[in-house]
């Protein structure tokens, strides 16, 4: 048998309010998100690190979850700076865990509520 190699190479993340969750995901991850208009669907591509990042409008995909069925966890390097932007573009503090000797935890969500735990190295 041989080994498996695999790699995530892009998120896709329905959406219901595509211009708040641009607004947000370009100012506080610095996405770079920009219009695709695919039909009469308008995308947005751009990306989340190193990976590519692809909206696609929830009315388009149909998804009726209650809530997000995956969750992201995102190291950045300065937690407060990052909650200040958050709640700045329309995300919104969710859960903050106690600080350990390792890490500070601290769980938001963004526009449309989908949760994304933010997790700095101390």
């Amino acid at each position: 048998m041989s080994d498996l190699t695999v790699a995530i190479t892009k998120i896709v993340i329905a959406y219901n309010d595509g211009d708040r969750m641009v607004q947000f995901y370009n100012n506080v991850f610095n996405a770079k998100l920009t219009p695709v208009q695919v039909q009469d669907f308008t995308f947005y591509k751009g990306s989340f690190g190193m990976l590519e990042l692809l909206f696609c409008p929830n009315e388009m995909l149909k998804i009726k979850a209650e809530k997000n069925n995956i969750q992201l966890t995102v190291q950045v390097n300065d937690l407060e700076q990052v909650l200040h932007k958050v709640i700045q573009f329309g995300g919104k503090q969710i859960q903050e865990l106690p600080k350990s000797v390792n890490e500070a935890v601290l769980g938001i969500a963004d526009p449309d509520g989908n949760t994304i735990e933010l997790v700095e190295i101390i």
